[in-house]
């Protein structure tokens, strides 16, 4: 890393603990030990802050006359740094020995070298959507799946919900301001999701090339690399209307089925259909060749 011992400035307090909040969420966690930090290139009165855990990856552009070098910055700084607030006033940055000096927060320095990050981000997007991040952050908030399962497409993009089970819990639609390109199925961690889609402020561009690699993220000076999750969630679109009734009806069923409550049940031909009559006095079954037909995968 290219430092200049004990070069000094003066910048905004608040506006550098700012842009240090924004990435510091996507930091690793302490292993590998290159991952644990934020990674700070200064050159020209431009300050790049890039932050990863190896699932996703926030990059950060924003104008301040750091010293120039590129420095690692260990996550324990980094966080205590972001939490801080000056009231306009500004700090001085110093590079030291080992570390950096942001305001009162001294910030040590990791010597092991940053991944390749620019490598990271593919290149052959040919999906783009132009989306309000409220409305697609909503359902998620909600409904608080696992797992996001989002169908892009120019007819309208949705979203399948499932939970830590398996079982797909909603689809919503999402609205789409633009829309260009293919239509794409993916699938994402859900929390992950929402803070990727948070992240880049009221409005995103979201860029899908091979849905089995990363996704793009893009708001102004800010970008936002996300894994997709390996597997989307079954494509079961019901309301919450139909998805009571179907649990009234295996409750109905059950209760026939223990003798609790007579009634007449008719299997065959691929449909069902259930009687409970208060004059029944027992259960009637009749069958005739059901048949299940489920899809491929299942």
């Amino acid at each position: 890393m290219d430092t200049e011992t004990e070069a000094a400035v003066r910048v905004d307090g608040d506006r550098l603990a700012g842009a240090m909040k924004r990435v510091t969420p996507f930091m690793g966690d302490g292993y590998p030990a290159n991952l644990a930090g934020v990674y700070v290139e200064s050159r020209d009165g431009v300050l790049q802050l890039t932050a990863t855990d190896g699932f996703r990856m926030a990059h950060l552009t924003v104008a301040l006359p750091l010293p120039e070098g590129n420095w690692l910055l260990k996550a324990q700084g980094c966080k205590d740094f972001s939490q801080r607030r000056y009231n306009g006033a500004e700090i001085e940055v110093t590079v030291g020995e080992g570390a950096l000096q942001l305001g009162d927060v001294l910030v040590d320095l990791e010597t092991t070298p940053y991944v390749d990050y620019p490598a990271a981000v593919p290149e052959d997007f040919d999906t783009e959507a132009i989306i309000d991040t409220r409305a697609w952050v909503r359902p998620i908030r909600q409904h608080k799946p696992e797992v996001v399962g989002v169908v892009f497409s120019a007819s309208g993009c949705r979203m399948f919900l499932q939970d830590r089970e398996g079982e797909t819990v909603a689809c919503e639609s999402v609205p789409v301001q633009v829309f260009g390109g293919p239509d794409k199925k993916v699938a994402y961690h859900a929390d992950r999701f929402r803070k990727a889609l948070a992240s880049c402020g009221p409005t995103a561009t979201i860029q899908v090339g091979d849905p089995a690699k990363p996704t793009l993220f893009e708001a102004e000076d800010y970008w936002h690399i996300l894994v997709p999750y390996s597997v989307f969630p079954r494509e079961v679109a019901l309301s919450q209307a139909e998805r009571d009734a179907i649990r009234w009806a295996q409750e109905a069923l059950e209760a026939v089925r223990k003798g609790e409550v007579p009634g007449l049940v008719l299997i065959g031909g691929g449909k069902l259909y259930l009687e409970l009559g208060p004059g029944r006095e027992q259960v009637e079954v009749r069958v005739q060749e059901p048949v299940l037909e489920r899809q491929s995968g299942a």
